[in-house]
């Protein structure tokens, strides 16, 4: 059974977790078993997550950052909270195939988000 972990930078502000929250719900329209995890400040860990996966049944897992771009957080932190050195690793005593998915990186979907939101500013400034 396939397994997604979104993966949060995290903050000491409970928005964070709501985002969280709200994509795995979202993402559950699609694939049975989402959870999240954190990078820093917030819970849970990153490997607490993966294990909640296996737990309920993933034999695979794909981990999906909500980051823009790879760099330090990408390259080693995830891989390093998870415990993961490849494709096929242990996690609660079982050999999970665990991949990474690239980072959002230049999407056109997201431009437009941004637009809506510069659109969105625009009009509420404007007078009465």
């Amino acid at each position: 059974m396939l397994g997604v972990l979104l993966v949060l930078h995290g903050s000491k502000i409970p928005q964070w977790k709501e985002m969280a929250v709200g994509y795995a719900s979202m993402l559950r329209e699609s694939f049975p078993l989402v959870e999240y995890g954190f990078l820093e400040f917030d819970t849970p860990d990153l490997r607490s997550a993966l294990e909640s996966l296996v737990a309920k049944g993933a034999e695979e897992v794909v981990v999906v950052p909500l980051l823009f771009a790879t760099g330090t957080h990408f390259l080693k932190d995830i891989p390093r909270l998870l415990g993961i050195e490849g494709e096929n690793n242990t996690v609660l005593g079982k050999k999970i195939n665990v991949r990474i998915a690239q980072p959002i990186g230049l999407d056109e979907r997201v431009a437009e988000i941004l637009k809506e939101r510069v659109e969105g500013v625009i009009e509420t400034s404007k007078p009465n």
